[in-house]
């Protein structure tokens, strides 16, 4: 990806666009509309372990997909956010900065 896609405060509007668009069309873009569900404890069956794996993955996947996408100082800051998580902070971030 080239730096100039990069998200940031003049192309968010875009950006959201685009990975909206991708994750459409992976069939993955359930991990940035909600959060990924806790996992199984105890008492779960070999086939709930699975589902619940293959979950985790499409949201691994989809962070950093995200995280590829961000700046260097914005990939710090949410290195460790599940995509749905990164996606509301930075709506949050950017409509704030959009304010001033």
């Amino acid at each position: 990806m080239l730096e100039r896609d990069k998200l940031s405060s003049t192309n968010s509007n875009d950006w959201f666009g685009q990975l909206r668009i991708v994750l459409r069309v992976e069939k993955k873009l359930n991990a940035i509309e909600h959060p990924i569900p806790p996992a199984y404890v105890t008492g779960t069956t070999n086939q709930e372990l699975e589902d619940w794996n293959k979950i985790y993955d499409v949201h691994n996947e989809v962070a950093c997909l995200m995280l590829d996408s961000i700046s260097p100082d914005l990939q710090k800051q949410f290195e460790n956010y599940s995509p749905y998580n990164m996606v509301q902070e930075l709506k949050s971030m950017f409509k704030k900065q959009a304010r001033v």
